[in-house]
């Protein structure tokens, strides 16, 4: 049997990675899309709760004509995947059609069956975590739910330090106080406000969460011992030089990051190591590099 190039397994490898990493966005983007159909489907909709951005238009315009409002979402997207298609290009626009073509159906068959709830409260609470759990998950795959998402992204592009959930916050209440004025129902408008601010924190939470972090300093007078347990749960550590401005002692400052629940362990080793050591800990909202978030990932 003739044996492969060294050259030709390399391919092969990066080759089968390709598939596997096309596979799992492809499977991400499909349950995200699910997600956010029953959070509309069986929640929100059929409680004429406004779900913000396209779907929140297309809720309103069903009342007028006789069209589901999954259709109408697939409908009135068309001109903004026009205008992904040509920011973004078309490899990510197809997937987002994908979504929108398998989620609108069923938003519109899960509606059909009937809510699960008809308590607003309960509504707003379940559409909403579902619709910003399903906007996370379509972003990490690459992809969007189509509508606000392709408009949020092209804000988050031209200002990337404004947070997707925040850009949503703001485009949905647009459409939240368009929905209070044609329904003309407070109640049912503060209802969906609900569901939008649940929705916004939960898609923060999917796209944000994992990269919380702790920054941690520690002044100690036995800085090596620390760094060696430290070290010895897998946690890097870089000696950072300091100089005692009263005592005028050169000191070595150790730096780590930690996650949160990795805390209370380095708050136990420095009681136990040095009782009279400094420990500050400050917050660190993204942290790239080994044991974190990796450089090439995508923000939203």
């Amino acid at each position: 049997m003739k044996k492969a190039k060294p050259s030709e397994k390399t391919e092969s490898v990066r080759i089968r990675r390709t598939w596997k990493l096309g596979a799992r966005r492809l499977l991400m983007a499909l349950a995200g899309a699910l997600i956010y159909a029953v959070g509309l489907g069986f929640f929100l909709e059929p409680n004429r709760l406004s779900a913000g951005g396209i779907a929140g238009i297309a809720l309103l315009v069903s009342q007028a004509v006789p069209v589901g409002t999954g259709i109408l979402i697939l409908i009135l997207n068309i001109p903004v995947m026009l205008l992904g298609m040509w920011k973004f290009g078309v490899r990510f626009m197809s997937m987002t059609v994908g979504v929108l073509v398998v989620s609108s159906p069923l938003i519109d068959l899960f509606a059909s069956w009937g809510a699960l709830t008809e308590v607003p409260l309960l509504a707003a609470l379940a559409g909403g975590a579902l619709m910003g759990t399903g906007m996370g998950v379509l972003y990490r795959a690459g992809a969007s739910s189509g509508g606000m998402d392709v408009i949020a992204k092209l804000i988050h592009l031209r200002f990337p330090y404004f947070k997707t959930g925040g850009i949503f916050l703001v485009l949905d209440s647009i459409v939240l106080a368009a929905t209070a004025l044609v329904f003309r129902d407070v109640d049912l408008a503060l209802y969906a406000a609900v569901g939008i601010l649940v929705s916004t924190y939960l898609l923060n939470i999917v796209l944000y969460g994992s990269d919380e972090a702790r920054m941690v300093y520690i002044i100690s007078d036995k800085p090596e011992e620390l760094a060696e347990m430290i070290l010895k749960r897998d946690r890097g550590v870089t000696f950072l030089q300091g100089y005692g401005a009263y005592s005028g002692n050169e000191k070595k400052v150790l730096l780590c990051v930690l996650r949160p629940k990795e805390l209370p362990f380095a708050r136990e080793l420095v009681a136990s190591c040095d009782p009279n050591a400094f420990m500050i800990v400050a917050g660190a909202s993204a942290v790239f590099g080994e044991g974190f978030k990796p450089y090439g990932a995508e923000d939203l």
